[in-house]
């Protein structure tokens, strides 16, 4: 299982211009689960985020729990 800190310096060294079989051999990852990521990055640029609905939990105001105070 990948962590997501692996996850991020993958597609960091990615963008830096390093190689898929430079980053497999720096994070001792397979090549094809480098791949993997970077496609999956890849495909996510291509997503017009603009055109995605807002969700309920954006759009919403922010809740605080409210408790009690106890003077000393």
């Amino acid at each position: 299982m990948i962590t997501l800190d692996q996850k991020q310096k993958i597609i960091k060294m990615y963008m830096e211009g390093k190689s898929k079989r430079g980053i497999a051999k720096i994070t001792k990852k397979s090549r094809n689960t480098v791949a993997k990521y970077i496609r999956e990055f890849e495909e996510s640029k291509l997503e017009d985020v603009r055109k995605l609905p807002i969700p309920e939990s954006v759009m919403s105001p922010p809740t605080y729990k409210k408790t009690p105070t106890y003077k000393k």
